[in-house]
């Protein structure tokens, strides 16, 4: 008997943060080493743990909808903590992450915010509409609030 795949990990918005999740731990290896046990290890860190809501909140059941918003909640929590980073990245300074790389990530980022916010909005409203999950289409038919 096979276990089946959570179908959690089939939400865009969690693929979305498994695919900056994954850029994440590629890019690292390209950045400078002076701060990658500090600085780059917290930027991943809150990826991941970004992710680790999301995925916590889907696997929730429906009723449970104050719990779920939570961990929606945390999950944009740990998205503004992502971007502080990304801030501190790319100042002159420190010169981490490039121009180009930080808005690449902001609008990664952003993407996700979308999703997240409609997600919480959805449970707001009681559930009776299937939320779109955070792609922006009108293709994605995710019904799991």
């Amino acid at each position: 008997m096979s276990r089946k795949r959570p179908k959690a990990l089939d939400a865009p918005v969690v693929m979305q943060a498994r695919r900056l999740e994954i850029w994440a731990y590629v890019r690292c290896d390209q950045w400078k080493r002076t701060y990658r046990h500090t600085l780059v290890n917290d930027f991943r860190k809150h990826i991941t743990d970004a992710k680790n809501e999301i995925i916590r909140a889907f696997e929730l059941p429906n009723k449970m909808r104050t719990e779920k918003a939570y961990h929606y909640n945390a999950a944009l929590v740990e998205l503004a903590l992502v971007e502080s980073c990304m801030d501190v990245m790319v100042a002159d300074e420190i010169g981490v992450m490039s121009r180009k790389e930080w808005a690449d990530v902001a609008e990664r980022v952003d993407d996700m915010r979308t999703g997240l916010s409609r997600l919480v909005s959805s449970l707001n409203k009681g559930g009776s509409e299937s939320p779109n999950c955070g792609t922006g289409s009108a293709s994605a038919d995710y019904k799991d609030a």
